[in-house]
C-alpha cells in the first residue's frame, strides 16, 4: 500500500455539519458523574452503613447565576395581578410549600401540578418570570392556515353532529354571516 492509501485508512472521515446546532455538540459527561449522587444530611450520612465501600460526599453544588439573590421570594401571578402560587430562594435551592427542591423548574413543576397544569416539562425562569418565553417565529400566512383549519373542523363537527331542528336557522345564520365577513376581506385584498 502506498503512504496515501495508509492515511486514508487511518485519517478519521471529516463530516460537516448541515447547521449551526450539531456542528457544536457539548462533550459527553464521564460515566461517574451521568449517576446522580443521593443528597443526605451529615449525620443521616453518618448512620448509614457503607459495606466497606468508601462513600465521598457530594460536593457542594454552585448556586446558577441566573437565580436572584437568597430570601428572595418569586411569585406566579395571574393575568389579573393576583399571586396563585410562590417560593423562595434558599442558599440550599429553592423552597415551594415547604419543601426544598433542587432547581427553579422542579419548584414550578411543582406548582404547576398544584395549579392543575398537565405540562411534563416546565421551564423554572420562565414560569416564575424570570425570563420571557421564546417568541416563535410569527408567519401570517401560516398563523391564516391553521386557524382556518381550526374553524373548519368546529364547523365540520357543528355540521355533522350538532344541528338539529330547533337551532338550524340560527347555524345557517352565523356561516351566512362568516361568509360575508370572509368575502368583504376578500374584496379588501383584491
Amino acid at each position: 500500500m502506498s503512504k496515501k492509501q495508509t492515511e486514508k485508512k487511518t485519517m478519521p472521515k471529516k463530516t460537516e455539519a448541515k447547521d449551526k446546532t450539531t456542528a457544536r455538540k457539548a462533550p459527553k459527561a464521564p460515566a461517574q458523574a451521568k449517576k446522580a449522587a443521593p443528597v443526605t444530611s451529615a449525620p443521616e450520612a453518618a448512620a448509614k452503613p457503607t459495606d466497606g465501600a468508601h462513600v465521598t460526599p457530594a460536593a457542594p453544588t454552585t448556586p446558577d447565576p441566573r437565580l436572584p439573590a437568597p430570601g428572595t421570594v418569586l411569585q406566579k401571578r395571574d393575568r389579573h395581578g393576583a399571586v396563585r402560587c410562590e417560593c423562595t430562594v434558599e442558599e440550599g435551592g429553592i423552597r415551594y410549600a415547604d419543601k426544598v427542591y433542587r432547581s427553579l423548574s422542579s419548584a414550578a413543576m411543582a406548582a404547576a401540578k398544584d395549579l392543575g397544569l398537565t405540562n411534563k416539562t416546565q421551564n423554572g425562569f420562565t414560569f416564575w418570570g424570570l425570563s420571557k418565553p421564546p417568541r416563535r417565529p410569527s408567519d401570517p400566512l401560516a398563523a391564516l392556515d391553521r386557524a382556518w383549519e381550526r374553524y373548519h373542523g368546529n364547523v365540520e363537527a357543528l355540521v355533522k353532529e350538532g344541528v338539529t331542528d330547533e337551532n338550524r336557522s340560527k347555524v345557517g345564520a352565523a356561516i351566512r354571516k362568516h361568509v360575508e365577513v370572509i368575502e368583504s376581506l376578500r374584496e379588501k385584498v383584491a
